[in-house]
């Protein structure tokens, strides 16, 4: 018994009608925010597969920048990795939701050392 000729390749390159370069360049941009925040660790692939719930081979490919993340594993990589909701909206021109989002962080911090500030002080 033999596999069939047809149907054996993983990806065609069309991500459900969208242009390719879209597809490309979203994949990409995955690969290098994964291979930024994580790739040193040597447990890598299995780390965002647990973030995940992706099987490793799936995970490797966007670490290749071979395929992208979709939906509900996109979600939860933006969860566990802060770096990949920025990218992303870098690289849909909504720097202004970025900002937003640094002016939350810097808003808090300084509440924390205002209230360290005010331990000491006591």
């Amino acid at each position: 018994m033999s596999f069939p000729k047809k149907g054996n390749s993983l990806h065609s390159g069309s991500d459900g009608g969208a242009p390719s370069g879209h597809a490309d360049t979203f994949a990409a941009m995955v690969s290098a925010v994964l291979r930024r925040s994580v790739g040193g660790r040597p447990s890598a692939v299995k780390l965002v597969a647990r973030w995940t719930g992706a099987r490793e081979r799936t995970v490797k490919n966007w670490f290749a920048g071979s395929c992208a993340p979709k939906g509900d594993h996109f979600r939860e990589l933006v969860r566990h990795c802060p770096e990949m909701l920025d990218a992303f909206l870098v690289s849909v021109d909504r720097q202004d939701h970025l900002a937003i989002a640094k002016l939350g962080q810097v808003e808090a911090a300084l509440m924390e050392a205002l209230a360290a500030i005010a331990k000491l002080k006591r």
